[in-house]
């Protein structure tokens, strides 16, 4: 909320509909189309176990899809499943052409799994399907977005990239809860963003080393 002078401000751990009120303030009261684009993608995200449509997550959550057998599981009269253990999975980050995202790979007999399977006595799922349940999180052009954010980039921006990694963060904590998470891999929007901070600095200190020589041949004229 602003403060008692109306100036706007973010507060130490701010919502995304905060974030967005902020961008909005220092910004003529509007949402810039990319800044749009990447924070309805991380909404999405956020809001994934509050909306009713079908989505990954569910899908590989859902115990009437887990093989009972292989994990020593059974369901009552009531139709709950009970298991004395959960799948394994193995969680790859990456940074795609489309952006940031969130894999998800089931694992039988030690070995990742990314095709269609049904029905294998050495997966614990009945049905393993790539395409509804292989990508948990997809975050649009965050890459480009957070290259935009070391060019010229406002407080906003930054605070929309850290609120992304927490959303990842808070998925991962929950999938490890509940199911038997083997391991956790690849580039992280930490990482990505720490790389491109590190190149950003490398090219202001390339400026500024030509500034200084720049300076040293006007004064040889």
């Amino acid at each position: 909320m602003p403060r008692a002078n109306n100036k706007a401000s973010l507060p130490a751990n701010p919502t995304l509909k905060e974030i967005n009120w902020y961008k909005k303030q220092i910004n003529w009261g509007e949402l810039p189309p990319f800044y749009h684009l990447v924070a309805s993608s991380v909404s999405e995200s956020e809001g994934i176990f509050q909306h009713g449509f079908d989505n990954a997550i569910k899908r590989i959550l859902d115990k009437r899809n887990w093989n009972l057998q292989l994990l020593d599981g059974y369901e009552d009269d009531n139709g709950i499943v009970h298991c004395n253990g959960a799948p394994q999975i193995s969680l790859h980050q990456a940074f795609t052409d489309r952006g940031y995202e969130l894999w998800a790979f089931p694992i039988a007999r030690g070995v990742k799994v990314d095709t269609y399977l049904k029905d294998n006595k050495y997966l614990e799922f009945n049905v393993w399907d790539p395409h509804t349940m292989k990508s948990l999180i997809r975050f649009s052009q965050l890459h480009k977005f957070i290259g935009f954010y070391f060019e010229r980039g406002d407080i906003a921006d930054k605070a929309l990239i850290l609120h992304a990694h927490k959303v990842v963060h808070q998925t991962i904590s929950l999938l490890k809860r509940e199911l038997n998470v083997v391991s956790v891999d690849g580039v992280s929007i930490k990482d990505f963003y720490q790389l491109c901070e590190k190149d950003a600095r490398a090219c202001e200190d390339e400026l500024n080393l030509a500034k200084i020589m720049l300076g040293e041949d006007i004064k040889k004229d």
